[in-house]
């Protein structure tokens, strides 16, 4: 249940989808912990009310471990992410690739390790792990990060596993096209370029609406786990096959 006074973290707490998330818990009595190694972002949140911002990189193993390991988490919203630059499997640079990875899953371990052990001991916890559709779908272009959303699949099914017999509940919210500007790391930061081709001529959700689906998950009951939600907009699918038509014999 979301209540009053709880705690939560969220990384990438000053992003689009983060600083959404960050607003609502607040506005619902939680003491929501914007985590982000974003000042200038984090100074937008600094004077909300419930809101306490922490300057961190989610890859600061030590760094996460010591501000938070003793502390009373309620709920962990793992929101932070990029993108990476565009290429193939086989073309994408390797310092890009290591650094999606960096990020978007020992990242993601690295809050887990930092707060599920207090959850367990308390019998009393939320974990959201935010994915991506490009997780179980190919995506074009983005193949590490993709890769990257796949892992955040497996890993939250395998905490489900983990964590039966305990009250601790995990959820993975796979989000569609979100306009949060974070497609113009396609474009070497371009906004510009990424309005032009990827929002301005699509249908895209906005991150209040990732924040209003991640409400639902935890007003949910005790005895309730939306385990999966795919939140896409409507004018988005995915599937479909490409076949090359073969050609007659010589």
């Amino acid at each position: 249940m979301l209540e009053k006074g709880m705690r939560a973290l969220v990384t990438g707490g000053s992003g689009g989808i983060g600083s959404a998330l960050v607003r609502m818990l607040a506005a619902h009595g939680v003491h929501a912990i914007a985590l982000s190694n974003n000042q200038a972002k984090l100074a937008a949140l600094a004077d909300i009310e419930n809101v306490e911002t922490v300057l961190m990189d989610v890859t600061d193993a030590g760094a996460l471990n010591s501000a938070f390991s003793g502390q009373r988490i309620d709920i962990l919203v793992n929101a932070a992410g990029v993108l990476g630059v565009t290429g193939t499997l086989y073309s994408v640079p390797n310092a890009s690739a290591q650094h999606i990875l960096d990020v978007n899953v020992i990242g993601v371990h690295n809050a887990l390790s930092a707060v599920v052990p207090g959850m367990v001991e308390r019998n009393r916890g939320h974990i959201v792990n935010v994915g991506s559709l490009a997780g179980p779908y190919p995506s074009t272009g983005q193949p590490v990060y993709s890769a990257s959303k796949a892992a955040i699949h497996n890993m939250s099914a395998n905490l489900r596993m983990e964590l039966f017999g305990t009250d601790v509940r995990v959820t993975e919210i796979r989000p569609g096209r979100v306009r949060t500007g974070m497609h113009a790391e396609m474009f070497g930061g371009d906004h510009s370029k990424s309005d032009e081709l990827l929002y301005d001529p699509y249908e895209c959700l906005q991150p209040q609406d990732i924040a209003d689906a991640i409400q639902y998950v935890l007003s949910t009951p005790p005895h309730v786990c939306v385990a999966q939600i795919e939140v896409v907009p409507t004018h988005q699918v995915v599937g479909g096959t490409k076949m090359f038509q073969r050609q007659p014999a010589a």
